[in-house]
């Protein structure tokens, strides 16, 4: 369990974004929802996201609605802070339409601005495992 202290800023979620290049990214792959940990970058106001290797069906991607989350946790301390955001992904301009080819040696990488950013700070309590 964790105890959530107040929330943060969009400017501050921003800030920590900055701070971090790995997160997750939640999409519905075949109707199923599926998280993939992803290497991104933050690019004034949008987070361009790398998806790796073709992998993913492009229209999975493409216009999806998607979840994006990033956290950071101190073990020593048990505090860290989490940023969530969700939005529409986009392909990157470099990979054109989602019907023409591409390159199978090139990551997929996708632009999301997101609409609603949140973030805030916790505390993680002791675990005791249930017997």
């Amino acid at each position: 369990m964790e105890r959530s202290e107040a929330g943060l800023s969009p400017s501050a979620c921003w800030d920590l974004l900055a701070t971090a290049t790995v997160g997750r990214l939640a999409l519905s792959v075949r109707a199923l929802p599926m998280i993939v940990p992803v290497r991104y970058l933050v690019d004034d106001g949008s987070v361009a996201i790398s998806l790796g290797r073709p992998g993913l069906p492009l229209t999975t991607v493409h216009e999806a609605v998607v979840a994006f989350a990033v956290d950071a946790i101190d073990e020593g301390s048990a505090t860290g802070w989490m940023v969530q955001m969700q939005g529409r992904a986009r392909l990157a301009p470099s990979f054109g339409s989602t019907d023409g080819p591409r390159p199978d040696d090139v990551d997929q990488v996708v632009r999301l601005v997101p609409v609603t950013v949140t973030g805030h700070r916790f505390t993680l309590e002791p675990f005791e495992p249930l017997r």
